[in-house]
């Protein structure tokens, strides 16, 4: 379905090699759902990018979540030599999640359409969505698809 008040845009393939994105991690071919420890306690993160490094984590209630202090420790971690954006993602459904962003530098942010794709993508890659997903991220609402056969992400939102 095509939203007439939507922009829509490829991401292109997203960056799975450890190396690439850059992540120091040797233990598997990508860092998927890896253990990294943040001041004492051990969270499973997901690494990718599509141009810029970023880092998934899942929550079962992202807004109760102490993002600042969670997205401030992994953005710095000693994992991530160039520093990443982290982003927080509570599966809804299949069909849906909610998003918040750490964003590299910055703090708090309200989306970045990479970071929208970077939370499907990851999602999907753990096989807790479908292909197809709306991303509720800052106060926005964004469908992404994952074309897995030509491995293209796609993206469509209000003013990307």
């Amino acid at each position: 379905m095509r939203l007439d008040n939507y922009v829509y845009s490829s991401m292109g393939k997203p960056i799975k090699a450890p190396c690439l994105i850059p992540v120091e991690h040797k233990s598997t071919p990508n860092c998927i759902n890896e253990p990294f420890m943040v001041n004492g306690e051990p969270y499973k993160v997901t690494c990718l990018s599509f141009g810029t490094p970023h880092g998934v984590v899942f929550f079962d209630d992202v807004d109760n979540t102490n993002i600042s202090a969670i997205g401030g420790a992994l953005e710095k971690h000693p994992l991530f030599p160039k520093g990443a954006s982290i982003v927080f993602v509570q599966i809804v459904d299949k069909t849906q999640i909610k998003t918040r962003l750490w964003e590299r530098g910055k703090g708090e942010t309200p989306y970045t359409p990479e970071a929208v794709c970077v939370a499907m993508t990851a999602a999907k890659m753990l096989e807790k969505v479908n292909e197809n997903v709306d991303v509720f991220m800052g106060e926005n609402k964004f469908n992404v698809n994952w074309e897995n056969v030509i491995d293209d992400v796609y993206i469509a939102g209000p003013l990307l």
